[in-house]
């Protein structure tokens, strides 16, 4: 998989502050049918939030995903400029989790060199981690060690947040909750509340986008700020994803 080459036109023309967002999905068998037609739906009602908000524009989105092989499926962009195309599983495919999320980690890194040459600022950015199965393929003991070790480094230092996201009873919780380690336990949603889960993303990062800032009240854990805090008794409560 070659990571995208970027060039000037690739940040637009304007300073305002970006917030860069990397869904890395799971394309794989497993996901076919309903289970992938809620996302595509869901993610579907992320891109309404984000187009009827006036400055949506400064959020960058990148999509990656993995099923038997891994994909950039969409290259940062921002989606007043390019929509998030409808996501396919691959029949009878594995999971390679791990590859997926260390192109997901290669596309934010390259994301943040360009802002930083352009003199653009940014918000912390974020990393939406989707999957209803376990790491699978060759090499995939390392690729997921090695993608939860970058993952782990860049939350300890306050560089990413992770939004780690179980679909369904059949994943591998144990590895997916070691994917953050500010986060007690992973984000639980089966096919019928994809799309309250995804209002929630949308909402949060239109909240982040205008000024607002963001605190996600994690159980178990301090609070972490994502950006400046909210007015006192504004928040957003993540409980009732950790189940």
């Amino acid at each position: 998989m070659s990571i995208e080459n970027l060039g000037p036109g690739d940040f637009g023309k304007g300073t305002k502050k970006r917030l860069p967002i990397c869904f890395c999905l799971d394309a794989s068998g497993s996901m076919e049918g309903e289970r992938m037609d809620s996302l595509n739906d869901a993610i579907q009602i992320f891109v309404s939030i984000m187009k009827n908000d006036s400055n949506a524009s400064a959020a960058d989105v990148a999509v990656v995903t993995f099923g038997g092989y891994v994909e950039i499926t969409k290259p940062f962009a921002s989606l007043s400029k390019q929509d998030i195309p409808f996501i396919e599983s691959r029949s009878h495919s594995l999971t390679p989790m791990g590859g997926g999320i260390n192109a997901a980690l290669d596309l934010l890194e390259l994301r943040k060199i360009g802002y930083k040459e352009r003199g653009i600022k940014y918000y912390q950015p974020w990393l939406v981690l989707i999957t209803d199965g376990k790491p699978e393929g060759d090499n995939s003991a390392y690729e997921i060690e090695d993608a939860i070790r970058r993952l782990n480094a860049l939350e300890r230092d306050n560089k990413l947040v992770v939004f780690n996201i179980a679909v369904g009873d059949e994943v591998d919780l144990n590895t997916l909750a070691r994917t953050s380690m500010k986060r007690e336990a992973p984000i639980r949603v089966d096919e019928a509340n994809l799309k309250e889960l995804f209002q929630f993303l949308g909402s949060s990062s239109s909240s982040v986008i205008n000024g607002n800032g963001i605190q996600f009240d994690i159980p178990g854990n301090d609070t972490l700020d994502v950006v400046d805090v909210l007015p006192e008794g504004v928040e957003i409560d993540l409980d009732k994803w950790c189940l």
